[in-house]
């Protein structure tokens, strides 16, 4: 799975809208909608960010996840 439909899959199993989304990571609605189109990619930075949020709700992601 590429990056940009972990960030979207992460996003919907948490229930949130874009918005809501980006307020956890400091970043715009537009933002989290470049990420999921594939159009930007996330600094490291929020994909740490990402992976503590899903560790904590107990989501299985890696790092990996987003390196392919």
């Amino acid at each position: 799975m590429t990056p940009h439909l972990i960030i979207k899959k992460l996003r919907l199993a948490l229930s949130l809208e874009q918005a809501e989304f980006g307020k956890e990571f400091d970043v715009t609605a537009g933002t989290v909608s470049n990420w999921e189109s594939g159009r930007r990619v996330p600094r490291l930075s929020k994909v740490r960010l990402m992976l503590a949020l899903a560790k904590k709700h107990k989501i299985k992601l890696s790092i990996e996840d987003f390196l392919t």
